[in-house]
């Protein structure tokens, strides 16, 4: 069996890419296409978390959930780690299913290469049966890899980049659910501020910046979609800005 026990740690990070080691053996592996830079470029025009105008339904949301709610799988736990993180997948590689999600290092371990955020494409079990999340998965089909997390009292991502590069195949959109993500249960840190949520609220979130989380209650409840990144998908990103 992988020990998967230190995946996610400052010190244990093999998965990364070395940026400089693959300019180095061949430049086009990490130079940035026309596409990047105007997607890139486009995305720059907004603020490191922008409000969209999509909102969830809560009280569908909770009904939907309820036969989830002793399935959720701890995420990239750590022995001697304090740290209640869950997650269902919402899409993943082929014949995953919601309760196996794995993450991203462990996937890379599983597959024996770097598995990127677009191939997380196949709906799980899960996926047809959140109507209540419909609207905004299926605005941007396909999605890459989307999941539910659950982040209870004192559970937190340490500070981070997510593909800090123009080369990125994918942009961020999150959804923030419950009543468990308001400003005094639930912290969003990014670009040095602490941003304030609107519970039930969908969000684009540029991750490029360094951002980090903590929540002070149980029950704070996250999607995290990565978009594929595509002139097409940018310009549905900004018909759907709230303050545009």
């Amino acid at each position: 069996m992988t020990n998967y026990d230190n995946l996610g740690s400052r010190q244990s990070r093999a998965w990364k890419n070395d940026f400089y080691k693959m300019w180095v053996e061949d430049p086009s592996n990490v130079e940035p296409t026309p596409e990047d830079i105007k997607c890139e470029l486009q995305l720059s025009a907004y603020s490191t978390v922008e409000p969209l105008d999509f909102e969830i339904d809560y009280s569908q949301f909770k009904k939907e959930i309820e036969p989830w709610n002793d399935k959720w799988v701890y995420y990239l736990k750590r022995p001697g780690s304090s740290n209640p993180r869950y997650s269902l997948a919402l899409t993943g590689m082929p014949g995953d299913k919601a309760s196996e999600y794995m993450s991203r290092p462990e996937t890379t371990i599983k597959y024996g290469r770097k598995v990127d955020e677009v191939e997380f494409c196949h709906p799980t079990d899960l996926y047809n049966e959140m109507t209540c999340l419909h609207e905004l998965l299926n605005f941007w089909q396909p999605v890459g890899r989307t999941m539910l997390f659950k982040v209870d009292a004192g559970g937190y991502f340490y500070p981070h980049k997510d593909e800090p590069w123009l080369r990125r195949s994918t942009f961020r959109v999150a959804a923030f659910i419950g009543e468990s993500v308001d400003h005094e249960s639930f912290e969003w840190e990014s670009d040095g501020r602490v941003w304030q949520i609107k519970p039930n609220r969908v969000y684009y979130i540029d991750t490029r910046k360094t951002h980090r989380t903590h929540s002070w209650r149980n029950g704070s409840i996250h999607v995290i979609m990565n978009v594929p990144k595509t002139w097409e998908n940018i310009l549905k990103l900004m018909t759907k800005t709230l303050y545009y």
